[in-house]
Parts: structure tokens; sequence; C-alpha cells
């Protein structure tokens, strides 16, 4: 059993959670006084639970209730960005309710820990969002143009470890692991224990999704195989 003002207090700090937890994903920055009032007006909806509505009526109430949350919460820029808002809200909303459903309905869960379930739950989600995003951040597509009017197109990882300059004209170098019908030349570079030659050559010109083109960069290659990836990109083209 549960008294109302203990489910009020649950509600609270549950639409707190979840929307903090959406602030921070999408760094938003937005004020924390405006995720509380937000809070407050989601204790609304323990209305639907002592009035008679039909189906159709409650998930409207519901959705009204919802909406109102996020435009308190984050605010309106564009139809695009509120859309973003709803859409993250609910995935962790539905995500945190159906974990709690399960330790409930296995009997493994009761009310007084649902806070510090959902608190633990939310931050293992944020911290794993955070690092998901940093990796979908890191990824590019490149199309390199080739001298004999080919295109390679490949998808690219920005690699922090890959800051080669070739050392005759001082390029930036990005590395991929196919061979090509291409004029190369050797350039010297430090593996982890020793130091080797990589084949390179100079492309035409490298367009970056997001950079844009670039006609200082050399292409090196090499038989490794990369996780994901046909090209690692050089961390020095970040900084320009």
């Amino acid at each position: 059993m549960i008294y109302i003002d203990e489910y009020l207090i649950i509600n609270f700090i549950l639409n707190y959670l979840l929307l903090d937890s959406c602030n921070s994903i999408l760094k938003l920055n937005c004020r924390k006084k405006n995720i509380i009032l937000s809070c407050i007006i989601s204790e609304i909806s323990i209305i639907s639970l002592f009035i008679n509505m039909n189906f159709f009526i409650s998930l409207l109430f519901k959705i009204i209730i919802c909406l109102l949350m996020i435009y308190i919460s984050f605010g309106f820029n564009d139809y695009k960005n509120f859309i973003i808002n709803i859409f993250y809200f609910n995935i962790l909303n539905f995500f945190l309710g159906g974990l709690l459903f399960y330790f409930k309905s296995s009997g493994l869960l009761k009310y007084r820990f649902y806070l510090l379930l959902s608190l633990l739950i939310m931050n293992s989600f944020k911290h794993y969002a955070y690092n998901l995003r940093k990796q979908l951040r890191l990824k590019y597509k490149v199309s390199i143009y080739l001298n004999n009017g080919k295109i390679l197109y490949l998808d690219g990882y920005m690699d922090s470890a890959n800051t080669l300059t070739e050392p005759y004209t001082n390029r930036k170098v990005i590395i991929i692991n196919k061979e090509v019908d291409e004029n190369y030349y050797l350039i010297p570079y430090k593996t982890i224990d020793n130091y080797s030659l990589m084949k390179c050559f100079n492309p035409k010109k490298v367009y970056i999704d997001g950079l844009g083109e670039r006609n200082d960069v050399s292409v090196g290659v090499v038989s490794k195989k990369f996780n994901g990836y046909r090209c690692l990109l050089n961390y020095g083209l970040m900084e320009e």
C-alpha cells in the first residue's frame, strides 16, 4: 500500500530525474528552477487517479501534461528541437518505467526503494548516453577523390591518437586500410614500440562531412583492420 503523499514525492523525484537526465544528455543547459516548476506541474497528473476518465480523455490529459512539462523545462526554440526533447523524455520514461515495473513484478522492489534504484538507473543511462553521443560525434563520412578520377566513400573515425604529419610538406595524414591505384611514397611513423614506414599518396582532394573540403591532406595506407571503420582521420583536423 502506498499513501498519496508518498506517491506525490515519488512522482516528483522521478520526473526530476527524467528531466535532469534529458537536460544532461541533450546539453540543453536549462535552469534547475524550470525543471522543479515542471515537476510541480506534473503533480497535476495525479488527478487522473481520482477522476473517472475514459481512455482517450485520460491519454489526452497525460499528453498535455507531458507537453507542458517539456515546454516549461526546456522552452521552445523550434518544432524540430521540441520534438527531439519530447522523444528523449519519453524514451527515458519508458526505459525507467519498464525496469521499475520488472523489479516490482518480480517482487524485488518496494516503493521505498524506487528512488535509490531510479537514481542508479538514470546515472548509468546518462553515462552510457554520454559515451554513445561522444562516439557518434567522432564519426564522419569521408570522400577521397583519387587522381585517376575514382572516389572512395569511407566511414571515418576521428582518432585522437592519429596526429601524424607528412614530414616533407607538413600535410596531415589520414589512414585507410584499402589498396588503391596511386603513386605511393614512404613516410616514417612511430608505432607503439618502434619506427616504421608507411605507404602514402596525395589525393586530388578529400571531403569530410562536417569539416568540409581539404586539399592539404595525405592518405596513408595500412593493412590493419579497423573496428567498424575504413578511415582514421587526423585529430589535427579538429583543431583548425
